[in-house]
């Protein structure tokens, strides 16, 4: 029996999955701060995937809440990895342009894994959905040394909302495929109550 997503996430190894603003991101960073409460940060690494995603384009798509970022307690010693990254299905005219961002964000985000420190053995993943749209879930578990992490809370975004096209369908069979390795070696903890919008809510 799985433990229940409320409960703390030490020892476990989550995905969390949903549709845009199910609370993702807010679930995610309670367990950040509960970890960083007990004095843990120095264990624990972020990966920050979040796109930045202007209030403007948010309302003009309908999707006000989405792209929460995870942010790290003052003081924790929590290894913050981010960089500035685009949304690319909202921010493009064309399936080709969008492709080409999503290639871009990957490069970045190949760069931010590999400052990984293998004694971080607490690993926690915001938006990994971004990475996915232009690499495999296969490449995120080596690259990320998941095998030599005691906790791994990571989230991403599966639903409608967003659209389709080739970038979506490369990102939704990946997730697929982090789903299933979740779902033998971890848990997958579906949200599926959308919340009302709210910034950090996705």
């Amino acid at each position: 029996m799985l433990t229940p997503p409320g409960a703390g996430c030490l020892g476990r190894r989550i995905l969390v999955v949903g549709d845009v603003n199910t609370g993702k991101t807010t679930l995610c960073q309670r367990w950040l701060n509960e970890l960083c409460q007990q004095g843990l940060g120095s264990r624990i690494a972020l990966v920050e995937m979040a796109p930045t995603i202007s209030r403007e384009l948010a309302m003009k798509r309908g999707i006000v809440g989405a792209g929460g970022e995870l942010r790290v307690p003052a003081g924790s010693e929590v290894l913050d990895l981010r960089a500035s990254l685009v949304p690319p299905r909202l921010s493009s005219s064309s399936e080709s342009e969008a492709l080409e961002k999503a290639e871009r964000n990957a490069q970045i985000i190949d760069t931010l894994i590999g400052r990984l420190e293998p004694q971080r053995d607490i690993l926690f993943i915001n938006d990994v959905t971004l990475f996915l749209q232009a690499r495999s879930a296969a490449s995120l578990i080596e690259a990320a040394g998941f095998d030599k992490r005691t906790t791994l809370v990571i989230n991403g975004y599966r639903g409608e909302r967003l659209g389709g096209g080739a970038l979506t369908r490369h990102e939704t069979a990946e997730m697929s495929e982090l789903e299933r390795a979740f779902a033998e070696q971890g848990e997958v903890v579906r949200l599926t109550h959308r919340y009302d919008s709210t910034p950090g809510s996705a």
